[in-house]
């Protein structure tokens, strides 16, 4: 049976693929509609604000939700067929962060297409090998669905698969996975938490080991420092992708997300690169999910170059709720989104404190 909404998400699917089926403007504002009126709890701070489908007539308009929002009320369109956890822990467990989305295909469409886009524009499939936990052992990580859609969709080469088991990773079995692609000549895609590719690096070094992987192998790595073994600044990871496995700085990309969205950013560089595009490294999202960076005591958009809180609208949470205001800081440079940390006392989160 088709759930309320499923037009407008088909709509959105189709915006997915084809940038050209619809305006991205037009397509906000109907979303909107359909949760302002699906959302009661989002439906009253809207009236709240005088913010409804007849007086909001720019995307920008639109009221968004705070990420402290979807630890405090129910912010889905109809009933879930899957339901993602944050990984914050600051109030305990029972007060993480509810990503309830009725409609998967969604999620799975934008991030399929989003991973297309900047880590897998020049190949179909290769082997790619995950440092995060299966989604069979972690079925509330946004990041590892993800994953296994990545596993699912690209990395049809033999060899591919997780070195995560109950949620310890096998660094050794991983090593040798990294041997048998200087061996063959297949590249790999790592994928992994900031804080297990630290714990790798460790591992690595105080064996003496290093690898020479294939060219055109690839990292994606996501969460900062939270939960690694000690600290490393983003030169120091691309430097020690080089050192270690052999992998330059233009084929690190580093991902942006959140499990309150269904889509992501990501470096620009890969993708770039293939495009024969000179640029410098940003993160770049989707054509499908817009970014404003607001002042933060005004919610006020700031101008241009200024640094200001982050506040997504992404279409694919169109199940859900589309106008994210997060505790991220940033600002736009010339070539895409520069993140500046988070806001002074807000919450500690990201995925990597899974390995804590």
């Amino acid at each position: 049976m088709r759930t309320p909404g499923h037009d407008v998400h088909d709509k959105v699917l189709r915006f997915i693929v084809d940038a050209g089926s619809a305006t991205f403007e037009a397509l906000a504002l109907e979303v909107f509609e359909h949760q302002f009126d699906a959302i009661p709890a989002y439906r009253r701070v809207c009236e709240q604000r005088g913010r409804t489908p007849a007086t909001v007539r720019d995307w920008g308009d639109i009221p968004p939700v705070p990420t402290l929002a979807f630890k405090q009320a129910d912010l889905s369109c109809a009933a879930a067929e899957r339901t993602f956890l944050t990984t914050g822990t600051t109030g305990g467990a029972e007060h993480r962060g509810r990503h309830a989305m009725p409609d998967l295909r969604l999620y799975r469409s934008a991030a399929v297409a989003g991973m297309k886009e900047c880590l897998f524009p020049d190949v179909a499939e290769m082997r790619v090998l995950s440092l995060v936990a299966s989604s069979e052992e972690r079925p509330e990580s946004s990041l590892a669905q993800m994953v296994a859609w990545a596993l699912e969709v690209f990395g049809g080469v033999p060899g591919s698969g997780a070195f995560v088991y109950a949620e310890q990773v096998d660094l050794d079995r991983f090593a040798e996975a990294l041997r048998q692609s200087e061996r063959d000549g297949h590249p790999v895609c790592i994928m992994t938490t900031t804080g297990a590719l630290i714990r790798c690096f460790d591992h690595c070094r105080a064996r003496g080991w290093a690898f020479r992987l294939p060219h055109g192998s690839r990292l994606m790595d996501t969460g900062g420092n939270k939960g690694a073994p000690h600290p490393m600044s983003v030169q120091g990871v691309r430097q020690a992708c080089w050192n270690t496995l052999a992998i330059p700085g233009y084929f690190c990309v580093n991902e942006y997300g959140m499990t309150e969205l269904s889509s992501q950013f990501y470096d620009n560089v890969i993708r770039d690169r293939c495009q024969g595009r000179a640029t410098h490294r940003a993160k770049v999202g989707p054509h499908w999910l817009r970014t404003r960076v607001l002042d933060p005591g005004t919610l006020q958009e700031v101008a241009p170059g200024e640094i200001g809180l982050l506040c997504h609208l992404d279409l694919a949470n169109a199940g859900t709720a589309m106008a994210v205001l997060t505790e991220d800081v940033g600002r736009w440079v010339a070539d895409g989104l520069e993140l500046r940390g988070r806001i002074a006392g807000a919450e500690t989160r990201g995925c990597s404190l899974a390995w804590i």
